[in-house]
C-alpha cells in the first residue's frame, strides 16, 4: 500500500512530506531548505521540552513562509524488490530535484520529467541526484510525472513521483504574457481566473536559476477590485537566459490554482524602430532608394545587419493606398535598403519601417513602427496652393469692382451717401459784429504824417 501526505492548507514549494512503502511508517519532513535544517533538528531533539518544541515549530514555520506557496500533492512509488538500486526517492518541488538512495555502485540511471507540454529525458546519471534546470524543465501547473530508471543485472527498475496540483478549477491566472520594450523594460500581464472570487489576490515570482531563491514582482498594477493584474520591471538584464515565472494566489473562499511558465527573455523583446531612415529619389529614373540602420537591442553587438527582417509600408499620402497596386501586402526585405519603383514625382508618399529577428537568436515578433516619413516632390503641392490663393484674390477683386460699377450706374450716390447736417454755430454773428467794429475803428484813425529826410553823400578827396 502506498501512502502520501496531502496538503490541507498552503504548502511550501520547497518541501512536501512524502511516505512510501519502503520508508519508515513514521511521517517525516524531507528536502527542506538548508538553512531550515537546524531549526527542524532542534524541534525533534527537544521533543520532551514543550517550550523548545514550540519555538522550533515557530522558527520552521517562518522559514517555510519565505517561499511562494502552492496547493499540491506529491505521490512517490518505488519497486518492492529488495534488489532494486533505487530506494527512498524524493522530490524537491522548488528545485525540481530528484534524490534517491542506492546500495549498488556504478549503476547508470535515467531521469524523466513528463508534463502536458512534453517529455524531458536525461540519460547517464551516475550520481544519486538530479535537478531539472530552468533551461530544460517544463511547466508543471497541469501536473507532472518524475521518474528514475536503472538497469541492474539485466533487469530494469524504476521509481516515480507524481505531482498533482490542487485548487478550484478556473482560479489560476489566464492570458499570461510578458514583453520587453525599450531594451531594458518588461511588463507582464494576466487576467484573473474566470472562477476566482473577488477577494483573490495573485503574486508573481521569477527565478533565473533553480539554485537561487525566487524573487517577487517589484511593482504590481491593480484592477478596480484591487487585484494584481500586471507587473512592471526596470533594468532587465541577462536577456539571453531562460526565466521561470510563477503566479500563485490566495483567497478566503477556496484554494487557488497556480500558473507557471518558462520564457526566454530575448524571445519576448519588442524591438524599437529602425534608426537613421533616409530616402533619396530620382525623377529621371522614377525610383527612390530607402536606407536605414538596425534597431537597438541589448542582446547583439557588432555587425547585426543580417539578423533582422524588415517590413516596408509606403502609402500615397492623399489616398492612403498601398504603393503596391492591387495588393495589400507589405514588402519585406532582409537587408538595410529598399528600392521603391514606380515613383510619381507629382505625388507625396509616407514611409514606415519595422523589424523582427530572422537568422539570429532574437525575437521573431514584429517591433514598433517608425514615425511616418514623407517624401516626394512638395514643390508641385506648393505651386497648386499658390495658384488657388491667387485665383481667390483675383475673384475677390473682380466681385468688388463689379459691385462698384453697378452701384455707380443704377444707384444715386447722393441717396446712398447723403450729407450729414452741420450744427448751427451761434458764435458767427458775434464774430461778424466784432469784425465790423474793428474795421470801423481802423477807418476812423487819423492819417499818419511822414517827414521827408534828405540824405547827403560825402566823399573824401585825397
Amino acid at each position: 500500500m502506498i501512502k502520501y501526505c496531502r496538503s490541507s492548507t498552503t504548502v511550501s514549494v520547497s518541501s512536501i512530506s512524502i511516505i512510501s512503502e519502503s520508508q519508515t511508517q513514521d511521517p517525516k519532513l524531507i528536502e527542506i531548505p538548508a538553512f531550515c535544517k537546524e531549526e527542524l533538528s532542534f524541534l525533534f531533539i527537544s521533543k520532551g521540552k514543550r517550550m523548545a518544541a514550540t519555538l522550533g515549530l515557530i522558527s520552521m514555520f517562518c522559514c517555510i513562509m519565505l517561499f511562494p506557496t502552492l496547493h499540491a500533492v506529491i505521490l512517490c512509488t518505488e519497486s518492492n524488490s529488495s534488489s532494486s538500486p533505487i530506494a527512498n526517492l524524493t522530490l524537491n518541488l522548488r528545485k525540481l530535484k530528484l534524490t534517491w538512495d542506492s546500495s549498488v555502485t556504478g549503476t547508470n540511471y535515467s531521469c524523466f520529467m513528463n508534463t502536458s507540454e512534453g517529455l524531458v529525458l536525461k540519460k547517464h546519471v551516475y550520481n544519486k541526484t538530479y535537478m531539472f534546470s530552468i533551461g530544460h524543465a517544463k511547466p508543471i501547473h497541469k501536473g507532472a510525472l518524475f521518474q528514475v530508471q536503472a538497469m541492474h543485472y539485466n533487469t530494469s527498475y524504476s521509481a516515480e513521483c507524481s505531482f498533482i496540483p490542487q485548487g478550484k478549477n478556473g482560479t489560476s491566472v489566464e492570458n499570461f504574457s510578458c514583453v520587453i520594450y525599450n531594451i531594458s523594460f518588461m511588463n507582464c500581464t494576466w487576467k484573473a481566473g474566470r472562477n476566482a472570487s473577488k477577494d483573490t489576490q495573485y503574486f508573481l515570482f521569477f527565478q533565473y536559476s533553480k539554485e537561487e531563491d525566487e524573487q517577487e514582482c517589484p511593482h504590481y498594477i491593480r484592477d478596480a477590485l484591487g487585484r494584481h493584474i500586471a507587473c512592471s520591471f526596470q533594468d532587465v538584464k541577462d536577456i539571453e537566459k531562460r526565466v521561470y515565472f510563477l503566479v500563485n494566489g490566495s483567497s478566503n473562499e477556496s484554494k487557488i490554482q497556480f500558473y507557471d511558465e518558462y520564457i526566454y527573455l530575448y524571445e519576448i523583446e519588442k524591438f524599437t524602430p529602425p534608426l537613421n531612415i533616409t530616402v533619396n529619389c530620382s525623377e529621371d529614373q522614377m525610383k527612390c532608394i530607402v536606407q536605414w540602420k538596425p534597431p537597438q537591442t541589448s542582446r547583439l553587438e557588432g555587425n547585426i545587419d543580417h539578423c533582422f527582417e524588415y517590413q516596408i509600408d509606403i502609402r500615397n499620402k492623399k489616398t492612403n493606398a498601398n504603393s503596391k497596386e492591387g495588393s495589400n501586402e507589405l514588402s519585406t526585405v532582409t537587408r538595410t535598403s529598399y528600392i521603391f519603383e514606380n515613383y510619381n514625382v507629382k505625388q507625396i508618399y509616407t514611409l514606415q519601417i519595422r523589424a523582427k529577428g530572422d537568422s539570429c537568436p532574437i525575437s521573431e515578433n514584429w517591433g514598433e513602427w517608425s514615425e511616418p516619413i514623407e517624401f516626394g516632390n512638395p514643390d508641385d503641392a506648393v505651386l497648386i496652393t499658390k495658384i488657388v490663393l491667387l485665383l481667390i484674390a483675383l475673384g475677390t477683386i473682380l466681385v468688388a469692382l463689379l459691385i462698384f460699377f453697378l452701384c455707380k450706374r443704377y444707384c444715386s450716390l447722393k441717396k446712398i451717401f447723403s450729407p450729414v447736417p452741420q450744427p448751427k454755430n451761434k458764435f458767427d454773428e458775434l464774430f461778424q459784429l466784432s469784425d465790423k467794429n474793428i474795421q470801423r475803428e481802423w477807418m476812423d484813425l487819423p492819417p499818419t504824417k511822414y517827414e521827408t529826410e534828405e540824405i547827403t553823400t560825402v566823399e573824401e578827396i585825397k
